[in-house]
């Protein structure tokens, strides 16, 4: 039995949005997990955790801005507390840019970069203090973009390769140390409340749930990285 089995289930989803976000919550609300949502804008949250709370789903939400590290760092202790502990935490914020590099203004490029890879590393980081000594689970959206890049979605695709980089780096010292790390490649549109939304969820649970799963599961198809 792993460390995450042993103690009280509860996922923190960092960057929690209608589409894969909320199918994440629902995924792991249904087997009896803790889910706390976090957004640097609370209005966001607000009506997610109303309607994740009123399908019987156990759900809080932190304010948290993973660009800063301070922030970062608050948000995962406090995520922690109001949890009673986290044996998961998300990152699945994003930007998502349709535009090429040389149109892109200077503000365009540092605020992609900031949330596109920046926020993870900041939260990754964060998430290992967190089970340095506990063990836990680091996950990661990543995107199909990282594996077949677009000139078009020049931001997107070269934080998604990024955090892909990362991962596979991190996994075999990490988990020497009791921490997973995974990243679900999704390479499909998502939609809110819609297949392709539940299925990117799927992938974030198996991540999660089965102990043998490898680093990275790509979504949609059976391929996947050992």
């Amino acid at each position: 039995m792993t460390n995450t089995q042993k103690r009280a289930c509860a996922i923190l989803i960092v960057g929690a949005g209608p589409g894969i976000g909320k199918a994440v919550a629902e995924r792991f609300g249904r087997e009896g997990w803790t889910v706390v949502l976090a957004s640097r804008n609370p209005k966001h949250l607000d009506p997610l955790v109303a309607q994740l709370v009123g399908n019987g789903v156990d759900a809080h939400a932190v304010v948290l801005d993973a660009t800063d590290p301070v922030s970062a760092r608050a948000a995962v202790r406090t995520a922690d507390r109001v949890a009673d502990g986290l044996t998961a935490i998300l990152y699945n914020a994003a930007f998502v840019r349709e535009q090429d590099l040389f149109s892109m203004s200077d503000i365009d490029v540092e605020s992609d970069v900031a949330v596109n890879i920046t926020g993870a590393f900041h939260t990754i980081r964060a998430a290992e203090e967190l089970f340095r000594d506990t063990g836990g689970t680091i996950l990661v959206t990543g995107g199909g973009l990282a594996i077949h890049p677009h000139a078009s979605y020049a931001s997107l695709g070269a934080g998604k390769a990024a955090l892909r980089n990362l991962v596979e780096g991190l996994a075999p010292d990490l988990a020497k140390r009791g921490i997973r790390i995974g990243i679900a490649s999704v390479g499909t549109l998502v939609a809110p409340d819609s297949e392709e939304a539940a299925g990117a969820a799927e992938a974030v649970w198996t991540l999660a749930a089965v102990p043998d799963a490898p680093w990275e599961i790509i979504y949609p198809g059976a391929g996947s990285s050992t």
